[in-house]
């Protein structure tokens, strides 16, 4: 399903609103398109994905700590970015939330939800590209034998 073309500002645009007026012009926007409940939902499985993003984020860089080496340190950072790519992103989405069911922007909310999402996207590329250097050097590097 795609977006009405009257409609050219989406999620990652309300995400880095910064204020109020933004908010309030993209939200205009999705009533006029009658695309605000897709929004809504969209919103919703968002913090769906970021309880199991960040849980299997937690779980593989736990996993990775009890290996020795590089890895177990990869595995420690994979994990403390996984508990901040969650708070960073659950904010974020909560508050974008919380805007978009009142129907109104609000300063605040939107300053404080745009100031999450260079750490939100810095967290998450930490824990993407984590997983996969830990799962590449135990792939690919030779172990010592036992």
């Amino acid at each position: 399903m795609t977006a009405p073309d009257d409609v050219t500002l989406g999620i990652a645009e309300h995400q880095a609103a910064g204020t109020a007026a933004r908010v309030d012009a993209i939200q205009a926007q999705w009533h006029a398109g009658g695309v605000r409940p897709l929004a809504v939902f969209a919103m919703f499985g968002d913090l769906v994905f970021i309880g199991i993003y960040g849980a299997g984020s937690w779980i593989a860089g736990r996993s990775f700590m009890r290996m020795g080496g590089t890895v177990r340190t990869i595995g420690a950072v994979v994990a403390a970015a996984a508990l901040v790519f969650v708070l960073t992103d659950y904010t974020e989405t909560l508050l974008q939330l919380a805007q978009l069911l009142r129907d109104a922007g609000s300063d605040r909310l939107a300053g404080i939800a745009a100031a999450m999402r260079p750490i939100k996207i810095a967290a998450w590329a930490a824990t993407f590209v984590g997983v996969v250097a830990a799962w590449l050097i135990l792939r690919l590097l030779p172990r010592p034998l036992d």
